[in-house]
């Protein structure tokens, strides 16, 4: 059995070498010379256009209905010794060549060899923390607004895709290596998130980033302040996170309950969640009147940003102006479509 096994193997990999023009012109080779031979032995039936592909294929898949056979002493040996080994060996190198095939493409798709240039909407995940990223990808999944089109991985952490039925995966040799991102499709990306084990990594990506996509929306975390700030002064448009671990403790050791609040905020388990619009086209109006038009909507007014560079203004005066493209942040257990505020239409500019 082992010399069988080897055999099947060496066959296996000599058809994965074979192109698939050689293969499709050798099978083409043995239709023609067996047509030939069979029209030479006088198997009319056999050769008629509309039967001999149909006879040729039940015969190399090995089904054989029956319906039709060779009727002559030369055509019954032409089908023995050349058409049936032939075609049945013919179609096992098509099948191999499929299954390898496809199974390259899937090993490929899995430790990060294809490229995803064509997708657009998306989200590109730069890094891998382990189980971190890993609840991260939960919960980017768990909102269909930012799922819909799909999750590509930049990490360099990694030699296989972790989790290949979610997302998809480019591997990388650092976070500096400029053709991966244009293989992560950075620049049709609506969302960037940098969250690499350490902040020089995060760094050198998020100079990466900027310079095949200046104008996406990035997130970027570090764990200590001097990055962080380097990053804010050159790239105020990137959003900046830390850990708050200490500012939670603190506050909730001052006010009881407040860890409670703040986890809650950005939760999308249970409960309402901290959401965020742009204020729709051609609309001028004050916070007081879209502070009631999210009341009309169960939610609850936070702030404001006028635009990606601008500080975040957290329960602004009733007498804030709020303009076309300022963001808006509130509270609510699902998030709002902007062609839903209808109460802020009353209030065009």
């Amino acid at each position: 059995m082992w010399v069988i096994g080897r055999l099947t193997r060496a066959l296996a990999r000599h058809v994965r070498r074979v192109s698939w023009l050689a293969v499709l012109l050798a099978l083409l080779v043995h239709m023609g010379v067996t047509w030939a031979l069979l029209v030479l032995a006088g198997e009319s039936a056999l050769v008629a256009p509309q039967a001999f592909p149909y006879y040729y294929m039940t015969t190399a898949t090995t089904i054989g209905y029956g319906d039709l056979s060779p009727q002559t002493t030369a055509g019954r040996l032409i089908v023995a010794f050349l058409l049936m080994p032939g075609a049945v060996a013919f179609f096992a190198a098509v099948l191999a060549k499929t299954s390898a095939s496809l199974a390259s493409y899937l090993r490929r798709h899995l430790v990060g060899r294809m490229t995803y240039e064509q997708m657009r909407g998306h989200t590109v995940l730069v890094g891998w923390r382990g189980a971190a990223s890993d609840r991260l990808v939960d919960l980017l999944l768990s909102d269909t607004a930012t799922d819909d089109e799909g999750l590509v991985l930049v990490a360099c952490e990694l030699d296989e895709n972790p989790r290949p039925e979610q997302m998809r995966f480019v591997a990388a040799g650092n976070y500096a290596d400029s053709p991966v991102y244009a293989r992560a499709s950075l620049q049709g990306a609506d969302r960037i998130i940098i969250h690499t084990p350490s902040d020089d990594q995060s760094l050198a990506a998020v100079l990466a980033v900027m310079a095949h996509a200046p104008n996406a929306h990035v997130v970027a975390h570090f764990e200590g302040p001097d990055a962080l700030q380097l990053v804010r002064s050159h790239y105020p448009q990137v959003e900046c996170t830390r850990p708050m671990s200490a500012e939670v403790i603190a506050r909730a050791a001052q006010d009881p309950g407040s860890s409670i609040i703040a986890l809650e905020l950005l939760s999308t388990a249970t409960g309402p969640t901290q959401f965020s619009v742009a204020m729709p086209t051609g609309i001028a109006t004050s916070a007081r009147q879209v502070a009631r038009c999210f009341k009309d909507q169960s939610a609850l007014f936070l702030g404001m940003r006028e635009s990606d560079v601008a500080p975040v203004q957290i329960n602004p005066p009733d007498d804030q102006p709020v303009r076309e493209g300022n963001i808006l942040y509130y509270l609510a257990r699902q998030r709002i479509d902007p062609t839903e505020l209808a109460c802020l239409q009353g209030t065009m500019a």
